[in-house]
């Protein structure tokens, strides 16, 4: 084999190499943000039959309960956590599949017939740009890397049906990629419209089935996966697309308020600063700043859909790359439409910018360095410090950003020093001490993030429950309670508004006196029972309103009531130990104690309600 040869089997190898060394440090990090609910929290990744379920029940997705329909992403976490259930394990993944998608990258731009060298640096600088840091650190974003894997896996496929190459293993090939690109996210139903940009765009006439019949043989493959898996999407989730022009508008930062008006006016702008910082990654964020704009005439709309239109115009004049040109930015604008038209709650987030970089690399590809004549070594010379100098800077950002992700209260503290403004970034970091259990450090940036956005209901209710946390020596009963009666009020018909109103006037009864406030507490645990399904806890709650007001035996009756509704939980037995030693009936007490120690002999509860029953009596 020839060294020509040995270097370019090399060359794939080393664009991996190079995403491993700029992303290798997130194999360190936690689990973030909606890694927690969709991975971390999901029992149905790791119960028995969670493969089958994976493909099969949307609800799998988050521990939340919301649905969605990406069994491919489901699947690789069941196998990620098959191996370990900690963070590194798909961490690791996610690493991977980035090198695999840039080796894969590099691999359709020589197909393309950019020149070897061009197509290593795009394919390399790929690899380490910032820009990719938020789909490689976050494990929930892995949709995104996948998405990559399948439409590059597609149109090389394609690609090589089209020249007459592959036979019948290139269709197939076809098939699977536009069957991971939607399994992965409902982007990949877009992927049928890349092999006809890339039909009609790289045709010539030496190609062996450049025929127009082939090349539509190669796409209605794909066009059936795609037609399948939105056939199952009817079938499982009851629709195929959401609704985007029924939208009636509101408040324009809920994404379903915002009319498709309202949309593009706001995502031009966003669009802009985007595309800048795919050549020049400085000021990213997980929480980039949004300004809601009404009508596309407005002046910074019309000025940014006006400058992204001269740009295309401009990838896309006549010359001997043009075909190619022409190409990447179609797959560009493919992989952006959907969250482009579609509002979202967050109109722009970083991670949705992978797929369109893949457009944005096969546009620099065709970029052509070139060289004065009478100066060609210092040509050659530039070259030499300016793409190792451009591979050096992306690797050191995107190691920066790699470790501000190892854990959540560092990647929002981050956010926060780059924009103390950023509502998503002050909400993260009060949730992300609410679930450490660290209730009185939650209370500031939640609090923060509630006077940013007061309308946003899930800001408030995480605020609420951080207030009526608190340890009651330290908590502002006061504050608890006003805000929850503000939830309440809000959402008067949920249960967990109605707890969380329950626990503020425990709060604010123990630490004013006031008995009113137990009868209330009491009252709305209790009516929780008229609009959800029976939980043990609303009858804890008022067998502690009860306790609080003097009533001991009248807090065992609701305990009992929990027990015979068969909501036998281990804290129902530790309180009824409890009350039932305060009312001296220790006889009971002690076989109670028995019971829970039968449910949960391991659990520190338990343990600790055993140790104190050995004590001798004071």
């Amino acid at each position: 084999m020839s060294p020509a040869r040995r270097a370019l089997r090399r060359m794939p190898w080393l664009v991996a190499a190079f995403a491993v060394v700029a992303y290798g440090a997130a194999v360190g990090g936690n689990y973030l943000f909606d890694d927690v609910h969709s991975v971390a929290a999901n029992t149905a990744l790791v119960e028995p039959g969670a493969t089958m379920r994976a493909l099969t029940d949307p609800s799998a997705f988050s521990a939340t309960g919301k649905q969605m329909y990406r069994p491919v992403v489901l699947l690789s976490f069941v196998w990620n956590l098959a191996v370990s259930t900690s963070a590194w394990s798909p961490k690791l993944g996610n690493v991977l599949l980035h090198a695999l998608v840039a080796a894969m990258l590099f691999g359709w731009l020589r197909a393309l017939r950019a020149r070897t060298r061009v197509a290593f640096v795009v394919a390399a600088v790929f690899a380490v740009h910032p820009l990719a840091s938020e789909a490689v650190n976050l494990v929930s974003a892995r949709s995104e890397l996948l998405l990559g894997v399948g439409a590059l896996l597609a149109l090389r496929c394609h690609l090589a049906w089209h020249r007459g190459r592959g036979g019948w293993g290139a269709i197939a090939g076809t098939v699977l990629g536009t069957a991971i690109a939607c399994g992965s996210k409902e982007t990949g139903a877009v992927v049928p419209a890349m092999l006809v940009a890339q039909a009609v765009f790289t045709r010539r006439s030496g190609d062996a089935g450049a025929g127009r019949g082939r090349a539509v043989a190669g796409v209605l493959p794909a066009v059936v996966a795609v037609v399948v898996y939105l056939a199952l999407r009817k079938a499982l989730l009851g629709e195929v697309a959401v609704d985007v022009l029924g939208r009636t508008g509101g408040d324009p930062i809920i994404g379903h308020n915002r009319t498709l008006t309202q949309q593009l006016a706001t995502m031009g702008p966003l669009l802009a600063r985007a595309l800048l910082q795919a050549v020049a990654p400085f000021g990213l964020s997980l929480d980039p700043p949004v300004t809601y704009r009404t009508s596309l005439f407005d002046p910074w709309s019309l000025l940014a859909w006006s400058s992204l239109v001269g740009l295309f115009v401009a990838a896309v004049v006549p010359g001997t790359t043009a075909g190619r040109r022409r190409l990447g930015v179609c797959v560009a604008v493919l992989f952006a439409a959907p969250w482009v038209i579609v509002p979202l709650n967050m109109p722009l987030a970083e991670h949705r910018l992978y797929g369109p970089m893949l457009g944005f690399a096969l546009v620099a590809a065709c970029v052509r360095w070139r060289r004065p004549v009478a100066t060609t070594d210092r040509g050659w010379s530039v070259r030499a410090i300016v793409v190792p100098a451009l591979l050096v800077v992306g690797t050191g950002l995107s190691i920066r950003r790699t470790l501000e992700y190892r854990d959540d209260v560092t990647m929002w503290n981050a956010e926060i020093a780059a924009r103390p403004t950023a509502f998503h970034a002050w909400f993260g970091l009060g949730t992300s001490y609410l679930a450490r259990g660290d209730a009185e450090h939650a209370v500031e940036p939640l609090a923060t993030a509630h006077c940013l956005r007061p309308q946003v209901l899930e800001s408030l209710r995480s605020y609420t429950e951080a207030l009526v946390s608190v340890p009651e020596e330290r908590a502002d009963p006061a504050v608890a309670l006003a805000r929850a009666e503000e939830l309440a009020a809000k959402e008067p018909n949920d249960p967990w508004a109605r707890t969380l109103l329950a626990r503020a006037h425990l709060i604010a009864g123990r630490r004013t006196g006031d008995t009113q406030h137990f009868a209330i507490a009491e009252e709305r645990a209790l009516s929780c029972l008229s609009i959800a399904a029976p939980k043990a806890f609303v009858f804890l709650l008022a067998a502690d309103a009860k306790r609080c007001a003097g009533d001991v035996a009248g807090a065992i009756e609701h305990l009992d009531e929990s027990l015979r509704r068969g909501l036998v939980t281990v804290p129902v037995r530790l309180e009824r130990v409890r009350l039932l030693r305060m009312l001296g009936r220790d006889g009971e007490a002690r076989r109670e104690l028995a019971r829970a120690q039968a449910m949960a002999p391991m659990d520190p509860a338990v343990m600790g309600a055993l140790r104190e029953a050995a004590q001798p009596p004071r």
